[in-house]
């Protein structure tokens, strides 16, 4: 199974890498959480997808999210420039395991003030889903999110 997901996401952050600008269109797939509950998810897998993450979006539904594929581990900062909604941030591993989790932040002030959100633990991957959905799912830090597959967009 860890084989299939690893592939699932090797082949994501491939298909990002050769893409042109503007952005393609967005590939989607599915995550489960430990909890049983399946989130749609959004890859951002090129620089132009992961820079504009979730901004100016009005919502984010409880049942999806948005996965960030990077090139190499690291500490990857985020921040909610131009984000509407709170969100939860959760770093995993090459493992797909959670390393940290920023809970429920806002989107930046209106004065312009706009920290960078930095994990504790280097990262592969970040997942982002509506605020509190990371709390409600009863998610920690060492949980193992599964993903599954890209479905058919409706």
């Amino acid at each position: 199974m860890r084989f299939s997901i690893l592939s699932v996401l090797f082949s994501l952050l491939c298909a990002g890498q050769i893409a042109a600008e503007p952005a393609p269109a967005p590939r989607w797939a599915v995550a489960v959480f430990p909890s049983g509950t399946e989130f749609r998810i959004e890859v951002a897998a090129d620089p132009v997808t992961r820079a504009r993450g979730y901004m100016y979006r009005e919502e984010v539904p409880s049942d999806q999210g948005m996965l960030f594929l990077f090139d190499t581990t690291g500490r990857h900062g985020f921040w909610m420039k131009n984000c509407k909604v709170e969100l939860d941030i959760i770093w995993l591993d090459e493992k797909l395991e959670v390393v940290h989790i920023a809970h429920e932040q806002p989107p930046c002030a209106a004065d312009g003030e706009c920290p960078t959100i930095a994990p504790m633990q280097a990262a592969r991957y970040v997942l982002e889903v509506a605020g509190g959905r990371a709390a409600a799912e009863g998610l920690e830090t060492g949980a193992q999110i599964v993903v599954l597959s890209e479905p058919s967009i409706p």
